[in-house]
């Protein structure tokens, strides 16, 4: 052999470990890292990884250790027959506790071991034993976690985690990923029990953070992704890390009632986007974050003393807010809508879970809760934020209304989510397309191309005041529209759209003139009354005939006062 041979390099090394003096060393960081580890855990991880070596590697595997007669005479030694203490010739089968009687095998299967574990970093470990695991899921052998265990009564855990991380980035399994925390840092085996996640449960809202949430839900992402749904599912994913718990006792914990298929069908969504690794990268974190710093807020106690109330603010105090405010929309029928606003920052529950009231209330409607949000002006969130502060000091809860951990450095950098950042958008931007005559966040976000979810996010932290702005432009619209000139044509002139010119006007108690009717067809009145009264074609074939479509031609005969047939088949002539 040459002297750079890999099997002569890997001798000259093992040699060196068992013939040394210190019983100790630091020459394994990637499994063990940087602590030093006793030579004889070493030794034993080698036998183990040897033996798995002999049992799955093929012969494309072994060639890059080893000569094309050294693969021969380990394969030699392989497909031989292993003889038991009964005396019988069985199949051949092999184990850790089975010693290799032939050089060539020993030799290759150590050097594949060795080069295993030389790694200096966790990544780079997984990155060379990447084709063990490769082959256990080709020969459809189950690699959990329990099953490595039972390689051998001597692996180490430094190694299990290891392995479990190579199958996991090969197999792709969402939540196993988090509880070995194999996407960042070095894996670790999960925390049994359920006090680490009950204790960052009360660090966790039941809806994740807005900023965490907008970077880590994909903008083009495919399946049906809410952004409310996301926010829920993220914060149980949160509890999931390196630690062993399921669905349903996140869920619990959180206090979220999100159906277990939603939950499962949104996590699934999101693993299958090609940035999962790093959403679930973000989500270890974000857990090490909490672990680490906590939070200034107790979640568990806010959801036990505000989860069950129904009224926050009494409809006069919520009036008296709207009469500092300007009558942007009315009072009565949007309490309830500032009770919703109450109950997400004291609780950090999704709004789907507000009590519904004893006596439901006809004005109420909670799928208007985001226009709700979107219309609120500075006033009233300071109105509303001086409530929900004086109701913690009545509870004698002594945090922040609010609080939201800083996205560390580390994640702002290194890891690159599919998301946004909400600075992407500088607020001034948002308030331009609202004065121009933006009536939603949906509209604010087609304009801008970003989600109504990133336009909420902004106007929740700057607000639009609409008064002062607002009276000006509406007034305009008001005299153009008094002076005979249509909502298109002052649309064109001002900017804005016609259907927001329109609402505002309605609002303002300006009576709306009826449009005019359309003539693009006016040379066609008459044979289109000709053919459906006299000649007793159907209004399709009337739309054939003359290159209208269905619509027009039955509203120009209802516009004409044209009397229509009964429906059904008409009688046949004799």
């Amino acid at each position: 052999m040459e002297a750079d041979e890999p099997i002569l390099l890997a001798q000259q090394q093992l040699t060196g470990l068992v013939e040394g003096e210190a019983p100790n060393t630091t020459d394994f960081a990637g499994v063990y890292g940087s602590k030093l580890v006793p030579i004889a855990r070493v030794l034993a991880d080698l036998r183990t990884l040897a033996s798995r070596v002999l049992a799955f590697a093929q012969d494309d595997d072994l060639a890059r250790w080893g000569a094309s007669d050294l693969v021969r005479r380990c394969n030699s030694y392989r497909e031989a027959p292993l003889t038991t203490y009964r005396g019988h010739r069985e199949a051949h089968t092999r184990g850790s506790w089975v010693a290799p009687t032939d050089a060539a095998a020993t030799g290759l299967a150590l050097t594949a071991a060795l080069d295993s574990l030389n790694g200096s970093e966790p990544d780079a470990v997984i990155d060379r034993i990447t084709w063990l695991t490769d082959r256990l899921q080709e020969l459809g052998e189950s690699a959990a976690h329990c099953d490595i265990d039972k390689w051998s009564t001597e692996i180490s855990p430094d190694l299990v985690t290891i392995v479990l991380g190579a199958v996991h980035r090969s197999q792709g399994r969402r939540a196993v990923r988090l509880h070995y925390r194999t996407t960042t840092g070095r894996p670790q085996r999960p925390a049994k029990g359920l006090d680490v996640p009950r204790a960052r449960a009360q660090k966790v809202p039941a809806s994740l953070w807005d900023n965490w949430t907008l970077q880590m839900m994909p903008v083009n992402a495919g399946g049906n992704l809410r952004w409310a749904t996301v926010q829920q599912a993220l914060a149980i994913s949160v509890l999931q890390v390196g630690v062993w718990i399921n669905l349903p006792q996140a869920q619990q914990l959180l206090g979220t009632d999100l159906g277990r298929k939603t939950v499962s069908r949104t996590l699934e969504t999101l693993h299958a986007h090609e940035a999962s690794v790093e959403i679930l990268r973000a989500v270890t974190m974000l857990a090490d974050v909490l672990d680490q710093s906590g939070s200034p807020i107790d979640y568990a106690r806010r959801r036990e003393v505000f989860g069950r109330r129904r009224e926050f603010i009494y409809p006069e105090d919520w009036a008296g807010i709207r009469r500092q405010a300007g009558p942007v929309h009315d009072a009565q029928a949007y309490v309830q809508q500032a009770n919703r606003w109450i109950y997400q920052r004291l609780t950090g529950n999704p709004i789907r879970q507000f009590p519904a009231p004893p006596c439901p209330d006809p004005l109420d409607t909670p799928k208007k809760y985001p226009q709700f949000i979107f219309e609120l002006n500075p006033v009233e969130i300071d109105g509303l934020t001086r409530v929900a502060r004086r109701l913690l000091s009545t509870e004698g809860i002594v945090e922040p209304l609010t609080w939201e951990p800083d996205i560390p450095h580390a994640v702002a950098v290194d890891v690159r989510l599919p998301g946004v950042v909400r600075e992407s958008i500088h607020h001034s931007r948002v308030h331009d397309v609202i004065l121009e005559g933006a009536l939603s966040a949906s509209a604010v976000a087609r304009k801008l191309k970003t989600s109504p979810a990133h336009v909420r996010c902004i106007l929740d932290r700057q607000p639009f005041n609409r008064s002062s702005p607002f009276t000006q432009r509406n007034e305009k619209w008001r005299q153009l529209y008094l002076d005979g000139l249509s909502a298109t044509q002052i649309s064109q002139v001002t900017g804005g759209s016609s259907t927001s010119i329109l609402k505002e006007l309605r609002r303002m108690g300006v009576e709306i003139r009826s449009r005019a009717p359309e003539r693009v067809y006016g040379h066609l009145i008459q044979e289109v009354i000709h053919r459906y009264s006299h000649l007793g074609e159907s209004l399709q074939n009337i739309a054939d005939t003359t290159g209208m479509c269905r619509a027009t031609v039955r509203n120009i005969l209802v516009r004409e006062g044209v009397p229509r047939r009964p429906c059904g088949r008409r009688p046949q002539p004799t």
